[in-house]
């Protein structure tokens, strides 16, 4: 074991000036790793969680763990929860409250010892259990790869060494652990894999566990190389339009299981996995279709999914009463300016800037969302059209209609913000005076 957990130590980088905020219980998987680490002369520093569910059990633990680290030297730090009204609070179970709370603590307390690691005691039957859960589960190739020798922070140094062997290694040092009477309750769904379906595996297949570990190895390599294929077809289906993502899918058509490369896409555009499989059903909807999660839409516009992750369509409703009060266009980031003609002004062909004849201009001016029934009369044109047809000459997704806001003189549209304004307010060789709204 010694030889095991120091191979896997090196081939993290990890030597003996690496600081490690060691998670032990108390139970005998981390009582060993602590044991094994000293063995190894690591930089340790020992946490303890006291979740105050098993009565006095709990308080021997900590005094145990303390003892422990005593012992050894190591600097010793816990924290006590009242995990049941956590849980209560929160409306978890009691064991994600658990989880929640350590996980926590673990990373504050590292930071706040200066650990580059986490020391966790999983071990290769821990690493089975996981796997068959995920399986139950169905998260995908993911949840089969199981746990990680390290990821982040979080360091598993004897993950590869069987619950047995450090049964063994306990008794040939005679080492000492406290035992948690809940581990062999079948009421947890992880206990009742370890006690009675894993056994019925072992009778199926007496190698069932070294075959599913041997398969775990595979499928982190299929993994490996899934990555670099999407991260291909990532490359050659995906740009960005402003704050938009847009996946191409007559990209996907070209390749086999486009919903699982959609899938997958999504997840790297950092969207969450239950949003990501809702709208795998967005590549055969109708235009117009989409999903949501709190503020991020995912929409389906003609061959494009497009991902908005500050989806916002709160109504918009600004009333500038006089030429005095123009400043108010500041709470929605444009400004305005107002210019003499006889400056030689010429006009801003960026669509973002709205040249107008302050002359033909009424106030109150309004800034507001446009809506279906609002029409103009585009730059250029001298007849009216529905700004749902003028949206639809220019291709605009659901997601860039909602976002368009309108500039209302009275009763007229003057400009549509940022794409055109109204042929009726344009400047001439009359003009005066203009005014010039500008989108920051």
């Amino acid at each position: 074991m010694i030889k095991e957990v120091y191979r896997i130590l090196q081939s993290a980088g990890i030597s003996r000036k690496t600081k490690i905020l060691c998670a032990i219980s108390g139970g005998i998987d981390s009582t060993v790793m602590l044991h094994v680490l000293h063995e190894l002369d690591l930089y340790c520093v020992v946490a303890h969680c006291n979740f105050h569910l098993r009565g006095e059990d709990s308080n021997r633990d900590q005094k145990f763990v303390k003892e422990l680290a005593a012992k050894f030297e190591y600097k010793f730090i816990s924290q006590e929860f009242d995990t049941k009204s956590y849980a209560k609070a929160n409306g978890v179970s009691i064991q994600m409250a658990a989880r929640d709370l350590r996980y926590e603590f673990f990373h504050n307390a590292a930071e706040k010892n200066n650990c580059q690691y986490i020391a966790l005691a999983h071990n290769s039957d821990d690493q089975v259990e996981t796997v068959l859960t995920n399986l139950i589960r169905g998260t995908g190739i993911r949840g089969l790869t199981g746990m990680d020798f390290v990821k982040n922070k979080l360091l598993r140094p004897i993950l590869s060494v069987s619950r047995e062997k450090i049964e063994e290694y306990a008794n040939e040092n005679y080492i000492e652990y406290c035992t948690d009477i809940t581990n062999n309750q079948t009421k947890y769904s992880r206990n009742k894999l370890r006690h009675k379906v894993i056994p019925l595996l072992e009778e199926i297949n007496t190698a069932a566990k070294e075959n599913i570990l041997r398969s775990v190895n595979y499928l982190s390599d299929t993994e490996l190389i899934m990555k670099d294929f999407v991260n291909y077809v990532y490359n050659k289906s995906v740009f960005f339009k402003g704050q938009n993502g847009v996946i191409e899918l007559n990209v996907l058509e070209k390749y086999a299981a486009k919903e699982t490369l959609l899938f997958e896409i999504l997840l790297k555009l950092d969207i969450p996995k239950n949003l990501a499989a809702e709208a795998i059903s967005l590549i055969d909807a109708q235009t117009g279709k989409y999903c949501e999660f709190l503020n991020i839409r995912i929409l389906k516009n003609r061959d494009n999914i497009i991902v908005n992750k500050k989806y916002d369509s709160n109504e918009v409703s600004v009333s500038i009463p006089d030429i005095d009060a123009l400043s108010l266009m500041e709470q929605l980031n444009y400004k305005a300016a107002i210019i003499d003609c006889n400056n030689n002004y010429k006009i801003n062909k960026d669509t973002h800037v709205a040249g107008l004849d302050l002359d033909k201009l009424k106030f109150p001016l309004t800034i507001r969302n446009w809506n279906d029934g609002d029409r103009f009369k585009p730059f250029g044109m001298n007849n009216f059209k529905k700004l749902s047809d003028f949206f639809t000459d220019l291709k605009l997704s659901s997601f860039e209609k909602d976002q368009v806001l309108v500039f209302i003189s009275g009763d007229d549209i003057c400009w549509v913000s940022s794409l055109r304004i109204d042929n009726r307010f344009k400047i001439t060789d009359q003009t005066k005076t203009v005014l010039e709204i500008s989108k920051k």
